[in-house]
């Protein structure tokens, strides 16, 4: 039976080569890979770092990507789960409605259901609390412990809610935010749903986002539910980004309750929590995280970036821009490090990231593709695109102009990324590109789709409704 092996150089896992022991995509050496297993004591989160080119020119600065992918179990490991009967922490949970005069009718009584789901989904000792938001903003049921009196009076309570007004919805996530944070659980998460623009109180995009992510500094994960074809997609893209939750566009109304429930899920099943990749850089390089769901702090050799929470049953790729110094010929620089998690149980584990190394070779003698690792680039691309999408949508908010100057921007880089493919295929992936920002501009369905799409990419968000959105 072949064994696995990881290559040093471009850090791919592969079989076993017959007779030499060399990396079949960039030629670099190859080591035996020791899998872990799931069940093992610590340690159970699964991470590897991959680089998308191998060779560098000596006395050139130059850019490569890391991909790192981590991989978290179904199931954590019986020794660390929660010390509690439920095998989970407990979970403070507050839902935040868009009771405008958009949401009457349909949208109003599937979201009132969902919350009855949610609810039930709530095991007794969580929190629960429901802020709503039209012209004005209210708390219907405070910050409560769940159990039977508390289950009757949500219930009561959510009979009385109407729809009607505009939309006061930084006014919304903020009072939920306060109520979550006045009570906190182990875990806590603020989920805010709507189907309109935010019309009344503050809607400038980096102000509300920013509250999302004063949250989340906080311990608060912030997740968004954007509903039919008329709210503003960047904008909850941007709250569910700052705030380290996930982003999600449903179009019927009767998806709104698996959809809710499916994040309510994802978050009390989290199967790494304050999760962080601490990476040991040559002297002089800079690592830059391609998106700002990933906070990056650096110091002279070492750069941490933060992850946050990660739920069970999740692959999560973070793409990272690493810039190294030149270098003269036959020069060898190498990147490792590590990834850090709480487990349910709280305890501080620790996941080896493998090494990988770039060689910088004689200038004249480089070639633009040179140790390129098509697999790993193709990956990267994906990735690119997806954090296009979601800078060109932010942009596009804010106004036309600076959507267009962020567009151009972005075909520029794509282009430039994706010829080490190929010129032909740089010129179909610009194309492309320009293709899709076109139909953002002209169609907000089409705009919705497209932003909802790149997020799920970039942030690991699943679908919980069998016939999609």
């Amino acid at each position: 039976m072949l064994r696995l092996m990881r290559c040093l150089y471009c850090g791919v896992l592969q079989d076993e080569p017959a007779g030499a022991k060399l990396c079949a995509l960039c030629g670099g050496d190859l080591t035996f890979e020791r899998e872990a297993p799931w069940d093992k004591p610590s340690g159970y989160v699964r991470a590897q770092m991959e680089l998308d080119q191998v060779r560098a020119p000596s006395g050139r600065n130059v850019d490569r990507h890391l991909l790192v992918t981590i991989q978290t179990p179904a199931q954590v490991p019986p020794q660390e789960c929660a010390p509690t009967k439920t095998g989970r922490s407990p979970l403070s949970f507050s839902a935040i409605l868009d009771v405008s005069g958009s949401m009457r009718g349909p949208k109003i009584t599937q979201a009132k259901e969902a919350v009855r789901h949610a609810l039930r989904r709530l095991h007794n000792g969580d929190l629960f609390s429901l802020i709503t938001f039209a012209s004005d903003v209210k708390c219907p049921c405070e910050p409560a412990v769940v159990d039977k009196h508390t289950r009757r009076v949500v219930e009561s309570t959510l009979q009385e809610i109407w729809s009607g007004g505009m939309t006061a919805l930084h006014g919304g996530l903020e009072l939920g935010l306060k109520k979550v944070l006045a009570v906190q659980q182990e875990t806590n998460l603020a989920l805010l749903l709507s189907d309109g623009q935010a019309n009344v109180g503050e809607t400038d995009i980096e102000i509300v986002g920013q509250s999302a992510y004063q949250a989340r500094r906080r311990g608060v994960i912030v997740s968004t539910l954007g509903l039919g074809r008329d709210y503003n997609e960047a904008l909850m893209a941007e709250i569910a980004t700052q705030g380290g939750g996930r982003f999600y566009h449903v179009m019927q109304a009767d998806k709104i309750g698996p959809y809710l429930s499916g994040e309510l899920g994802e978050v009390a099943t989290l199967a790494a929590r304050d999760a962080s990749l601490r990476i040991t850089l040559p002297a002089g390089a800079t690592l830059i995280p391609l998106s700002s769901a990933y906070p990056t702090q650096q110091g002279s050799s070492q750069a941490t970036v933060s992850i946050g929470s990660i739920p069970s049953d999740t692959e999560l790729e973070i793409p990272l821009r690493l810039t190294l110094h030149a270098q003269p010929a036959n020069t060898r620089q190498s990147v490792e490090g590590a990834l850090t998690y709480r487990s349910p149980a709280g305890n501080r584990l620790e996941t080896p990231l493998n090494r990988v190394t770039v060689r910088f070779m004689e200038q004249r003698a480089f070639g633009r593709r040179d140790g390129v690792v098509v697999p790993v680039v193709e990956r990267v691309l994906e990735q690119i695109k997806a954090v296009n999408v979601l800078g060109t949508s932010r942009a596009m908010a804010k106004s036309a102009a600076e959507g267009a100057q962020r567009a151009n921007a972005s075909l520029v880089t794509l282009r430039e990324y994706a010829a080490l493919l190929g010129e032909e295929r740089a010129e179909e992936e610009a194309l492309g590109a320009k293709t899709e920002f076109s139909a953002m501009q002209a169609a907000p369905a089409a705009a919705k789709t497209v932003v909802a799409a790149a997020f799920a990419l970039h942030r690991s968000a699943k679908k919980f409704s069998k016939s999609g959105q």
